[in-house]
């Protein structure tokens, strides 16, 4: 933690010699800090949870005043945030380069494992092909394509969206799509996909294993959002000759790494049980 103390100048140099703001850096941590006190709170409380002098913390709490972000209780002398930051979130969610901001992860995997890969999200409880980049194999071509639709309770990117669902929006599913079988291991009752479900959420990633179009099997990953909702879906698919079972789980570990790292980039805690 910086102290007062050896701060005189107000930029530093990381081990890369690129030149980094330090007073700018602890104004994000006063700001982190203080919505996790989650009540208004003295300045004397904000200062020892954030182990900084309270002078230090007093003059970024004054000028976040004057700029409408903070305010202070004149009869406890509390400080809180104010709902001005909330604006300011909404605003970057709205200029977020969203889903283009993953695309390479989708460029990633399908150069590093020569199969096609793809970037869905979830329309009207259907999920839609949003980016696909394909390995050397054409072969899959036919089967993926911008702006295609497909079921959720038979593709893996559909049925990680289903971690959303609650008992509630799983009967709404069933009763607006049912559960078409497309093959002949396509899962069609409800018990089976709520197990199906359950399973996804323990191993962290989801196998469409020929459950929409035979002789093709799938891994998919979530990517979650800042509030921990799965908001998309990244997935590769092969010909089942090429991705059997035993390799799958030997890549599951890899995709699962991409799963996290996608998420924290829209904002996802991943030390926060979902």
């Amino acid at each position: 933690m910086e102290h007062e103390k050896g701060t005189s100048t107000s930029k530093s140099k990381n081990s890369a010699g690129i030149k980094k703001n330090q007073s700018l850096r602890k104004a994000l941590h006063i700001l982190e800090g203080m919505t996790r006190i989650h009540t208004p709170a003295r300045l004397q409380d904000i200062a020892q949870s954030l182990k900084m002098p309270q002078s230090t913390v007093l003059r970024f709490l004054n000028t976040y005043s004057d700029f409408g972000y903070v305010r202070q209780d004149p009869t406890t002398s509390c400080y809180y945030l104010t709902l001005k930051l909330t604006e300011l979130g909404f605003r970057a969610k709205d200029n977020f380069p969203f889903p283009h901001s993953l695309l390479k992860y989708i460029k990633q995997i399908a150069g590093t494992f020569n199969e096609s890969s793809s970037l869905c999200v979830e329309q009207n409880m259907q999920m839609v092909y949003v980016a696909i980049e394909e390995g050397t194999d054409r072969m899959l071509q036919t089967l993926q394509r911008i702006g295609r639709i497909a079921p959720m309770h038979a593709t893996g990117v559909g049925k990680l969206h289903l971690m959303n669902y609650s008992e509630a929006q799983l009967g709404k599913l069933e009763q607006k799509y049912g559960f078409p079988q497309y093959t002949a291991h396509t899962i069609s009752t409800m018990d089976a996909l709520k197990t199906e479900i359950e399973r996804i959420k323990y191993q962290g990633y989801a196998v469409d294993n020929e459950e929409c179009e035979a002789g093709v099997r799938c891994i998919a990953v979530p990517v979650r959002d800042y509030t921990g909702k799965v908001v998309a879906g990244i997935s590769m698919s092969a010909p089942v000759t090429r991705l059997d079972m035993h390799k799958l789980s030997e890549i599951a570990e890899y995709f699962k790494a991409i799963s996290q790292e996608a998420s924290e980039e829209l904002g996802w805690d991943s030390h926060v049980t979902v």
